[in-house]
């Protein structure tokens, strides 16, 4: 549990360490290009997001395991996988220029910015030594290189930002950044575990991986077109302004969205202790959770609601006005995004996979019916309104699929505000009692426990 504990840190240190600092440079970037510029960018990042997720095999699920269950070939898997990755990230690679040729001709902006992106694609292949460092619970061997080359990074960005840079300067600089990040990686697995890498090559095992794996890359398309298919469809329906508008929007509710990652990835080992120990108590749990996270993403949609036009001044500037309308929309997107998180952990805990898909699969369908005919009346507006109707999709789905009606009990108690009040008198209760202990503690005597 130490070593679980442990990884899951290193993790959320990963992703927390890049939420605020990205945002502000975010902004900065945003600012020094324009909503034209940098809508263009942002269409590229979320075609070549979608190709790449078909580059990565299904490999982010099945690799891990077969590391963990072949110790004697995890050199060969490492190999085999990272071969197999960098195949189909060309394919995508090639497949996101032509696609973005017949569809945006004499428009060499587009080509460039997308050129770069699918790039992007290949040197994600070498994220197959996440897999590896996971499967040894040492991941702290990519996240930090990964954490200090991305704050080197931020400072060079603001630079280039205080030198008016063009578009083509932070494209390069975005992708010298995954350059050096995984040149350390690889270097760091050559010294420490094997200098002949690609002798270590199994076609077999590549086969047999993919066969493993199909099922998990349609899993994976259908989650990333739900996150960016809007995109497309607004640079297609609108306009590239109008893109990048909604996208400083996206990002600033987006960035709520760490809270439910960081507590999920924290409260799921206690939950599997809680269902093996008492079964009441295990859903009395998640009954808290949930009830919480509903009026916690209420006081935060009620929040950035009345503030949005403040945020968007301070961030954006003035050539951004209209987002502060998308974002005071798009933020509501955020109580459905915190429910599920409750869901998906009690579907995933109890084994109901499938219903994770379909719910997702609903959400998609509604998202691009809602965004075609929305989009060409209100622009990001009609963007930011199919986004919420979607989450709130796939959440009525989570509920509705679920045979046990667990999911049903929970989100029918769940608004119930003195009850809300009391969990969180006793989660503050809680957290005294824990803080209390933990500083009487004596370093140098074993703890006890109760």
């Amino acid at each position: 549990m130490h070593k679980v504990f442990e990884n899951s840190g290193w993790l959320l240190i990963d992703k927390l360490s890049k939420l605020f600092p990205g945002l502000i440079i975010l902004a900065l970037i945003a600012r020094q290009l324009g909503p034209e510029a940098f809508g263009i960018w942002n269409y590229a990042i979320a075609l070549t997001t979608i190709a790449g997720s078909i580059a990565v095999l299904g490999m982010d699920k099945v690799a891990v395991r077969e590391l963990l269950h072949r110790e004697q070939q995890q050199s060969s898997i490492v190999a085999t996988i990272l071969l197999m990755r960098i195949t189909a990230a060309g394919i995508s690679m090639l497949a996101s220029m032509v696609y973005v040729a017949l569809t945006r001709p004499g428009q060499p902006l587009y080509l460039f910015c997308t050129l770069f992106c699918a790039i992007n694609i290949v040197l994600q292949s070498f994220d197959v030594f996440d897999y590896f460092y996971q499967a040894k619970d040492d991941i702290k061997k990519v996240i930090i290189p990964k954490v200090v080359v991305f704050v080197l990074f931020c400072v060079i960005k603001l630079i280039v930002v205080l030198f008016h840079a063009t578009l083509f300067t932070f494209l390069w600089i975005s992708s010298l950044e995954l350059v050096i990040t995984y040149l350390i990686i690889v270097i760091g697995y050559g010294v420490r575990y094997t200098p002949h890498f690609f002798s270590q090559l199994d076609i077999s095992l590549g086969k047999m991986l993919l066969q493993q794996g199909w099922p998990l890359i349609f899993s994976s398309l259908v989650v990333v077109l739900f996150v960016k298919v809007d995109l497309l469809l607004l640079d297609a329906l609108s306009s590239s302004a109008q893109l990048g508008e909604y996208v400083v929007a996206a990002r600033i509710s987006e960035l709520w969205y760490a809270i439910p990652t960081v507590v999920s990835t924290a409260i799921l080992p206690g939950l599997i202790r809680k269902r093996s120990d008492s079964q009441t108590t295990y859903l009395q749990a998640l009954e808290q959770w949930l009830r919480l996270s509903f009026w916690v993403s209420t006081a935060i949609a009620l929040l950035v609601t009345c503030t949005a036009h403040l945020i968007i001044s301070l961030l954006y500037g003035s050539q951004y006005e209209y987002a502060a309308y998308i974002l005071m929309i798009h933020i509501w997107a955020s109580i459905p995004v915190f429910l599920c998180a409750v869901l998906v952990q009690y579907l995933i805990i109890e084994g109901k996979y499938k219903i994770c898909l379909y719910g997702n699969i609903a959400g998609l369908l509604v998202n691009v019916s809602l965004n075609l005919v929305l989009i060409r009346h209100y622009g990001g507006v009609g963007a930011a309104i199919s986004t919420v109707a979607a989450y709130f999709t796939v959440f009525g789905m989570l509920v509705i699929l679920d045979k046990s009606r667990q999911g049903w009990l929970f989100t029918s108690r769940m608004l119930q505000p003195a009850t809300a009040f009391a969990d969180i008198r006793q989660a503050h209760t809680g957290f005294r009692m824990f803080a209390a202990k933990f500083l009487s503690v004596n370093p140098k005597s074993p703890v006890t426990h109760e």
